[in-house]
Protein backbone atom coordinates (compact mmCIF):
# COMPACT_ATOMS: atom_id res chain seq x y z
CA UNK A 1 0.00 0.00 0.00
CA UNK A 2 0.92 3.44 -0.35
CA UNK A 3 -0.89 5.30 0.99
CA UNK A 4 1.46 5.46 4.17
CA UNK A 5 4.27 7.84 2.42
CA UNK A 6 1.57 9.64 1.08
CA UNK A 7 0.18 10.44 4.51
CA UNK A 8 3.38 11.31 6.11
CA UNK A 9 4.56 13.34 3.27
CA UNK A 10 1.16 15.30 3.49
CA UNK A 11 1.88 15.44 7.09
CA UNK A 12 5.19 16.29 7.15
CA UNK A 13 4.78 19.05 4.26
CA UNK A 14 2.44 20.92 6.80
CA UNK A 15 5.42 21.31 8.69
CA UNK A 16 9.23 22.36 7.95
CA UNK A 17 12.67 21.79 9.48
CA UNK A 18 12.54 21.06 13.20
CA UNK A 19 9.02 20.32 13.52
CA UNK A 20 9.12 17.80 10.47
CA UNK A 21 11.94 16.32 12.05
CA UNK A 22 10.20 15.84 15.56
CA UNK A 23 6.69 14.70 14.40
CA UNK A 24 8.81 11.87 12.28
CA UNK A 25 10.81 10.93 15.26
CA UNK A 26 7.53 10.76 17.30
CA UNK A 27 6.28 8.17 14.92
CA UNK A 28 8.99 6.10 14.58
CA UNK A 29 8.95 6.35 18.27
CA UNK A 30 5.40 5.67 18.64
CA UNK A 31 6.22 2.91 16.46
CA UNK A 32 9.07 1.11 18.97
CA UNK A 33 6.40 1.51 21.82
CA UNK A 34 2.58 1.89 20.79
CA UNK A 35 0.62 -1.79 22.24
CA UNK A 36 -1.93 -1.69 19.61
CA UNK A 37 1.06 -1.43 16.69
CA UNK A 38 3.00 -4.18 18.39
CA UNK A 39 0.31 -6.31 18.95
CA UNK A 40 -0.97 -5.82 15.17
CA UNK A 41 2.82 -6.33 14.06
CA UNK A 42 2.78 -9.72 15.81
CA UNK A 43 -0.52 -10.90 14.88
CA UNK A 44 0.94 -9.71 11.22
CA UNK A 45 4.11 -12.38 11.45
CA UNK A 46 1.86 -15.04 12.99
CA UNK A 47 -0.05 -14.96 9.94
CA UNK A 48 2.70 -14.79 7.72
CA UNK A 49 4.18 -18.18 9.59
CA UNK A 50 1.05 -20.04 7.55
CA UNK A 51 2.38 -19.30 4.53
CA UNK A 52 5.23 -21.75 4.88
CA UNK A 53 2.88 -24.03 6.52
CA UNK A 54 0.80 -24.25 3.30
CA UNK A 55 4.14 -24.87 1.33
CA UNK A 56 5.35 -27.39 3.56
CA UNK A 57 1.88 -29.85 2.35
CA UNK A 58 3.24 -29.89 -1.35
CA UNK A 59 6.86 -30.49 -0.84
CA UNK A 60 8.50 -33.72 -0.47
CA UNK A 61 8.82 -35.92 2.62
CA UNK A 62 12.01 -37.53 3.11
CA UNK A 63 12.30 -40.35 5.87
CA UNK A 64 15.41 -42.09 7.08
CA UNK A 65 16.36 -44.92 8.98
CA UNK A 66 19.37 -46.70 9.80
CA UNK A 67 19.99 -49.81 12.36
CA UNK A 68 22.95 -51.84 13.60
CA UNK A 69 22.95 -55.25 14.77
CA UNK A 70 24.94 -57.19 16.61
CA UNK A 71 25.94 -60.76 15.56
CA UNK A 72 27.45 -63.72 17.46
CA UNK A 73 27.80 -66.94 15.14
CA UNK A 74 28.88 -70.01 16.67
CA UNK A 75 29.34 -72.69 14.09
CA UNK A 76 29.89 -76.43 14.91
CA UNK A 77 31.66 -78.86 12.82
CA UNK A 78 31.62 -82.83 12.86
CA UNK A 79 35.62 -83.90 13.55
CA UNK A 80 37.89 -81.12 11.85
CA UNK A 81 36.65 -77.97 10.34
CA UNK A 82 36.73 -78.00 6.42
CA UNK A 83 39.41 -75.47 6.20
CA UNK A 84 42.34 -74.90 8.61
CA UNK A 85 42.58 -71.38 10.59
CA UNK A 86 38.63 -71.19 10.06
CA UNK A 87 37.36 -69.47 13.76
CA UNK A 88 34.10 -70.82 14.19
CA UNK A 89 33.05 -68.18 16.68
CA UNK A 90 32.64 -64.93 14.78
CA UNK A 91 31.34 -61.49 16.01
CA UNK A 92 31.03 -58.66 13.98
CA UNK A 93 28.44 -55.55 13.39
CA UNK A 94 26.31 -55.04 10.34
CA UNK A 95 24.80 -51.85 9.68
CA UNK A 96 21.79 -51.08 7.61
CA UNK A 97 20.60 -47.31 6.00
CA UNK A 98 17.37 -46.35 4.27
CA UNK A 99 16.28 -43.13 2.57
CA UNK A 100 12.47 -42.77 1.39
CA UNK A 101 11.44 -39.86 -0.67
CA UNK A 102 7.46 -39.21 -1.25
CA UNK A 103 6.11 -36.47 -3.40
CA UNK A 104 2.47 -36.31 -3.94
CA UNK A 105 1.64 -35.85 -7.48
CA UNK A 106 -2.03 -34.07 -6.84
CA UNK A 107 -3.54 -33.37 -3.26
CA UNK A 108 -6.63 -31.24 -3.95
CA UNK A 109 -6.94 -30.56 -0.23
CA UNK A 110 -3.14 -29.42 0.10
CA UNK A 111 -3.75 -26.82 -2.39
CA UNK A 112 -6.69 -25.55 -1.05
CA UNK A 113 -4.96 -25.38 2.46
CA UNK A 114 -1.82 -23.77 0.48
CA UNK A 115 -4.38 -20.90 -1.34
CA UNK A 116 -5.75 -20.62 1.98
CA UNK A 117 -2.92 -19.59 3.90
CA UNK A 118 -2.17 -16.58 1.13
CA UNK A 119 -5.50 -15.26 1.55
CA UNK A 120 -4.69 -15.56 5.54
CA UNK A 121 -1.34 -14.20 5.06
CA UNK A 122 -2.52 -11.33 2.79
CA UNK A 123 -5.08 -10.67 4.98
CA UNK A 124 -3.03 -9.93 8.02
CA UNK A 125 -0.66 -7.76 5.76
CA UNK A 126 -4.11 -6.06 5.16
CA UNK A 127 -4.94 -5.44 8.64
CA UNK A 128 -1.56 -4.30 10.00
CA UNK A 129 -1.26 -1.67 7.17
CA UNK A 130 -4.45 -0.11 8.45
CA UNK A 131 -3.01 -0.35 12.17
CA UNK A 132 -0.38 1.43 10.57
CA UNK A 133 -2.37 4.33 9.00
CA UNK A 134 -4.59 4.33 12.28
CA UNK A 135 -1.16 5.14 14.40
CA UNK A 136 -0.18 7.90 12.26
CA UNK A 137 -2.92 9.51 12.37
CA UNK A 138 -3.16 9.18 16.15
CA UNK A 139 0.59 10.35 16.37
CA UNK A 140 -0.19 13.21 14.26
CA UNK A 141 -3.77 14.11 16.04
CA UNK A 142 -1.72 14.06 19.55
CA UNK A 143 1.41 15.88 18.22
CA UNK A 144 -0.33 18.75 16.51
CA UNK A 145 -2.83 18.69 20.01
CA UNK A 146 0.39 19.01 21.55
CA UNK A 147 0.91 22.13 19.25
CA UNK A 148 -2.42 23.98 19.63
CA UNK A 149 -1.80 23.55 23.43
CA UNK A 150 1.32 25.26 23.40
CA UNK A 151 -0.20 28.18 21.27
CA UNK A 152 -3.09 28.49 23.58
CA UNK A 153 -0.95 28.60 26.63
CA UNK A 154 1.50 31.72 24.82
CA UNK A 155 -1.88 33.39 23.91
CA UNK A 156 -3.43 33.11 27.16
CA UNK A 157 -0.54 34.36 28.61
CA UNK A 158 0.07 37.37 26.35
CA UNK A 159 -3.93 38.27 27.18
CA UNK A 160 -3.27 38.12 30.81
CA UNK A 161 -0.34 40.23 31.03
CA UNK A 162 -2.08 43.09 28.51
CA UNK A 163 -4.97 42.61 30.86
CA UNK A 164 -3.26 43.05 33.87
CA UNK A 165 -2.02 46.44 32.36
CA UNK A 166 -5.19 47.65 32.18
CA UNK A 167 -6.28 46.22 35.46
CA UNK A 168 -3.02 48.58 36.66
CA UNK A 169 -4.79 51.30 34.75
CA UNK A 170 -7.58 51.36 35.74
CA UNK A 171 -6.36 51.46 39.37
CA UNK A 172 -4.48 54.13 39.03
CA UNK A 173 -7.80 56.05 37.17
CA UNK A 174 -9.51 55.54 39.83
CA UNK A 175 -6.88 56.57 42.71
CA UNK A 176 -7.03 59.80 40.23
CA UNK A 177 -10.64 59.64 40.06
CA UNK A 178 -10.78 60.09 36.22
CA UNK A 179 -12.14 56.34 36.39
CA UNK A 180 -15.00 54.35 38.80
CA UNK A 181 -14.78 51.75 41.02
CA UNK A 182 -16.68 49.51 38.18
CA UNK A 183 -14.12 50.00 36.04
CA UNK A 184 -11.61 48.19 38.42
CA UNK A 185 -13.72 45.53 39.39
CA UNK A 186 -14.37 45.01 35.34
CA UNK A 187 -11.07 44.71 34.80
CA UNK A 188 -10.58 42.70 37.89
CA UNK A 189 -13.34 40.50 36.40
CA UNK A 190 -11.53 40.34 32.96
CA UNK A 191 -7.85 39.69 34.83
CA UNK A 192 -9.22 36.73 37.18
CA UNK A 193 -10.93 35.01 34.13
CA UNK A 194 -7.98 35.27 32.17
CA UNK A 195 -6.17 33.46 34.70
CA UNK A 196 -8.53 30.80 34.78
CA UNK A 197 -8.29 30.31 31.19
CA UNK A 198 -4.04 30.17 31.44
CA UNK A 199 -4.68 27.86 34.11
CA UNK A 200 -7.18 25.54 31.52
CA UNK A 201 -4.43 25.91 28.65
CA UNK A 202 -1.85 24.67 31.26
CA UNK A 203 -4.08 21.80 32.03
CA UNK A 204 -4.96 21.11 28.58
CA UNK A 205 -1.05 20.89 27.01
CA UNK A 206 -0.31 18.82 30.51
CA UNK A 207 -2.99 16.29 29.31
Amino acid sequence: MKLKPLLLATLLGASSGALAADLLETFRAAQANDPVFAAARATMQAGQEKLPQGRSLLMPSISLSANSTFNDNTTRYQGTPPFPGVNPNQRYNSHGYGVNLTQPLFRQQNWLSYTEAELQVAQAEAQFRVTEQDLILRVAQAYFDVLIAQDSVQLAEAQKTAISEQLEQAKRNFEVGSATITDTHEAQARYDLTSAQEIAAQNSLEI
